[in-house]
Formats: structure tokens, C-alpha cells, sequence
């Protein structure tokens, strides 16, 4: 599943939002998928916080987006 950056109407900041469609424009980066579910496996999108991932994939200050968080169920 696709992660991509959009902007919330500051300029200073972005969001990693889920591209569920793969249409945004610009880098993308990318996590497993929970198996029966639309939404990514907890322990991906917990490893991707831990590592700085999306800040190094999409080469930006990033802030993820709250319904990216919500749809792991944590």
C-alpha cells in the first residue's frame, strides 16, 4: 500500500496520507498490508515510525496523518 505526501494548507507542513488509489502526484513509499483489511500491518507502520522511514522515502519533514494511525487500530 502507498503512502504519499499531501499538504494540509501550511506550507511548513506535510502529511504521509495512504494513496488507497496509487493517483497522488510525487514520491511515494510503500507498506504491507494487513492480510484481509485496507488498512497497513501495525508492526510495518510501527517499524516505518521507528525508523524514520517516510521522512527518508519521501525526502521530507513529515507528520502522519491521523487516519493513517487509526486505520492499524492502535
Amino acid at each position: 500500500m502507498r503512502v504519499a505526501l499531501s499538504t494540509d494548507g501550511e506550507r511548513s507542513r506535510q502529511l504521509a496520507v495512504l494513496d488507497e488509489e496509487g493517483r497522488l502526484g510525487g514520491r511515494g513509499a510503500y507498506l504491507c498490508r494487513e492480510a484481509g483489511t485496507s488498512g497497513p500491518r501495525p508492526s510495518c507502520l510501527a517499524e516505518a515510525e521507528r525508523r524514520n522511514a517516510f521522512g527518508r522515502a519521501l525526502r521530507a519533514r513529515v507528520t502522519l496523518d491521523p487516519k493513517l494511525v487509526e486505520s492499524v487500530g492502535r
